[in-house]
């Protein structure tokens, strides 16, 4: 094919337009004639048995139209369904609401529908539960301890799985090493926050007896499904509808006990219920993520080769699973861009009365990159290395991939060293060591640390996810259609929540049918009229989509020369589609406009003998294998060797994402995704309180979100390998830039202290944590 005229073009987003003029419609923007709002009442403990709800106050209350309790909830509705559950998992009953036990702080209990919120905050205040603390755990150590607190009869000693993954011979290997190093690592819980917090607006339609429901979600059409077997309906009978989404991040994949709460409201009262959350609600209802411990151990032979890796640990899952499974990707690339083939990771899923965890951007990748990148550094220094020569031994080549790690994922394409000079020459990282030195007779303590990884996008096959139990697929699908006017439209079933896929996909048909991206429509985000989709996450998106789009834009692109060539009386095979118009390639006088074979085919005339009126093709294209991103990450600190205090002085990423559709685009993924990795590095982290089993920063003034005015200025470079297994060599990119920052941060603050053999162990890096470990290091003597 002949080279893509919008491919690799920054074309501006079509979604700014009408966003930059307020004229986006978000959840709370969609108005229902005579909405109930529904307030939801949730268990102030940790673990607590619902021994009574007396809702009768509460009825009687001008403007309440209806309370619901768990019993209600459990007895119509089958649980909620996990989309990606770990094989062999024990299962965790999790309905809508509560009934009989809570096990978290925030889990819904009752719920109010009423002519206004207010009215349905102050019923709550109505409604009297008589609750019975129970015994509760908040760390997986304690959840671990014999004695312990059962969350679940079906899950014994609070482990839902238990799994390892071994390749070679990690015991000899590790008996072999010249060298080891180990550490135990703690891993913040944090959680995604979008500018939109949830959302859910349920209305029964009585001309179709359906029920429609509005969502802030990422999945539209895996949403319909969970809901539907919650509610024990048809797919058929349930409608999604996704409107413009204010962020999403991963915790917006899947149904949540809201969207079942609401859908009852809405068929037992025959009218509209709206729900949004409040910040409260959000630190207390949505996914949580993160939170791990992990005991590592690495070798390496005396001249710097490492040779194995073994890693236990444990992830803390919250009481129940969540909508979309634990992580699964920290066991897959812990072994990261390194020539590595012997290896154990043990893995261990437990129970802890906390909010279930869910996806976050990154999903499992920059718990296991931050882990492995700390105790490289570490590994290094015990081999008197310089931190970049240990990784430029071991970094994979280009010639060697693709490459299967110890986990299994085969690497595509890439040249990681590449990667690795490009950042460290930014840095001027020769200049640097020469002129630490200096500095460190001056007092001064800067230091640079370094983080490579590998970024797993996208997933690799339906089949593969079928035998791995999953509840949807790989593949994407796009409908597309011309009109009379010669301009397309394409729906997608994809919602849009920030990553620019209106305009990507535009791109991309654009290019493929001889049009402006301007003359491409983009029909998103509706289960009705929308072929069946999987949805927005694991930076796949691009890559699924444009492999839809390539064979719907093909087969109408072939019809189009079919019915020129009539026109034209020339063979179809000389013409292209280029600029609007269909043109002989060796005579472009000979041309046809693209609006006017349009208004052929929509006519039925003039048209080739056999040959159908319209324009029109739905395709479906499942990916055959995942796509292998990468990047380095280099960052430069000073740090205050008295109080721990430190500035991040430089923050230096450089990234291969494949072939870039819009680099604009993939600019604005990348510094937000960085954003998020330096904001769980350094600031955020979700604090419970080890007795009281509650959440102690649940607010907004109490989670350290931080600002632009908290971040520095971030240095981006890009490289372009394209996937040999992808549609024109796409890579996602939506998370890479997370997945890197704190290994970076955390190995720039320890080369800084390196005097004083400072080690860090957990996040977030903090003045406090950093003083911590100066002190003990000090005290070590």
């Amino acid at each position: 094919m002949d080279k893509l005229p919008w491919l690799g073009a920054s074309v501006k987003r079509k979604e700014d337009d009408r966003l930059l003029r307020g004229s986006g419609r978000f959840l709370d923007d969609v108005e229902e004639t005579l909405a109930l709002h529904l307030a939801i009442g949730r268990c102030p403990y940790p673990h607590a048995r619902i021994r009574r709800i007396d809702a009768a106050r509460a009825l009687e209350l001008s403007g309440v139209e209806t309370v619901l309790i768990g019993e209600q909830v459990v007895a119509r509705t089958e649980p909620i369904t996990v989309l990606r559950p770990f094989p062999g998992s024990a299962p965790t009953v999790f309905h809508g609401m509560a009934h009989g036990v809570a096990r978290y702080e925030g889990e819904p209990v009752v719920a109010v529908a009423a002519v206004d919120r207010y009215v349905a905050e102050d019923a709550l205040e109505l409604i009297d539960v008589d609750y019975e603390p129970l015994p509760h755990v908040i760390t997986v150590e304690d959840a671990l301890r014999p004695g312990a607190p059962q969350l679940h009869a079906t899950v014994p000693g609070n482990v839902v799985v238990e799994s390892t993954v071994r390749a070679g011979e990690p015991d000899k290997r590790l008996a072999d090493a010249a060298v080891t190093v180990d550490g135990t690592f703690r891993i913040n819980r944090v959680s995604g926050a979008p500018i939109e917090t949830r959302g859910v607006i349920a209305r029964w339609a009585e001309d179709t007896s359906t029920l429609e429901l509005w969502a802030s979600t990422q999945t539209p059409h895996l949403l319909r499904a969970q809901l539907a077997h919650c509610l024990r309906m048809d797919e058929t009978d349930v409608r999604v509808i996704a409107p413009d989404v204010g962020g999403a991040f991963g915790l917006k994949i899947g149904v949540y006990p809201e969207d079942i709460i609401a859908a009852l409201l809405a068929i037992d009262t025959r009218r509209p219920v709206k729900w949004i959350e409040d910040r409260t609600e959000f630190f207390r209802g949505a996914a949580h993520a993160r939170e791990a411990v992990h005991a590592l151990t690495i070798g390496a032979d005396r001249d710097g080769a490492l040779l194995v890796l073994r890693d236990r640990y444990l992830i803390d899952l919250g009481a129940y699973h969540g909508p979309l499974g634990p992580p699964l990707l920290t066991s897959i690339m812990l072994a990261g861009p390194y020539r590595l083939h012997d290896a154990e990771i043990h893995r261990r899923v437990v129970l802890t009365n906390k909010v279930p965890m869910g996806a976050y951007r990154g999903y499992g990748q920059a718990e296991s990159n931050y882990v492995r990148e700390v105790l490289v550094d570490r590994l290094a220094r015990r081999l008197g290395q310089d931190p970049a020569d240990f990784r430029r031994r071991n970094l994979l080549r280009p010639d060697e991939l693709p490459f299967k790690n110890v986990s299994g994922a085969t690497y595509d394409s890439g040249d990681y060293a590449r990667g690795l000079e490009r950042a460290l020459s930014r840095v001027g990282y020769e200049t640097f060591r020469t002129r630490q030195k200096a500095w460190r007779q001056q007092g001064r303590h800067v230091g640079v640390g370094m983080s490579c990884y590998v970024e797993f996008t996208g997933y690799p096959s339906s089949a593969f996810l079928g035998r791995t139990g999953a509840r949807f697929g790989a593949y994407e699908s796009v409908t597309l259609r011309m009109d009379r006017a010669g301009r397309a439209a394409l729906s997608t079933g994809v919602s849009t929540f920030g990553q620019g896929t209106e305009t990507t996909f535009a791109q991309m048909a654009a290019s493929l049918l001889g049009l402006d991206p301007v003359d491409v429509a983009i029909h998103r985000g509706d289960s009705q009229g929308t072929p069946y989709s999987v949805g927005g996450f694991a930076s796949r998106t691009m890559i699924a989509g444009a492999g839809a789009i390539e064979k719907a834009a093909g087969q109408i692109r072939d019809k189009m020369l079919r019915i020129a060539g009539h026109i034209l009386d020339v063979d179809p095979a000389a013409l292209e589609a280029t600029a609007g118009m269909i043109r002989r390639r060796d005579d472009p006088s000979v041309q046809v406009s693209i609006q006017r074979v349009s208004e052929a085919a929509f006519l039925g005339h003039p048209l080739p003998p056999g040959e159908d009126p319209g324009l029109e093709a739905t395709a479906y294209f499942d990916p055959p294998s995942s796509a292998f991103g990468y990047g380095t990450v280099v960052a430069q600190v000073e740090v205050d060797a008295r109080s721990g205090e430190f500035a991040l002085q430089r923050y230096i990423l450089v990234h291969d994402c494949g072939t870039q559709v819009n680099p604009m685009i993939v600019e604005g993924q990348v510094q937000g995704a960085v954003a998020q990795g330096i904001a769980a590095a350094l600031f955020e982290e979700l604090v419970y309180d080890r007795e009281t089993g509650q959440l102690v920063n649940g607010t907004m003034v109490d989670y350290f979100m931080p600002t632009a005015a908290d971040l520095p200025a971030f240095e981006l470079d890009h490289l372009e390998t394209p996937s040999p297994v992808t549609p024109f060599g796409i890579k996602g990119v939506g998370e890479g830039g997370t997945i890197a920052a704190a290994a970076a941060i955390t190995n720039a603050v320890c080369d800084a202290l390196a005097p004083f053999g400072v080690d860090l162990d957990r996040l977030p890096v903090t003045a406090e944590s950093i003083w911590r470990a100066l002190a003990g290091a000090r005290a070590k003597g």
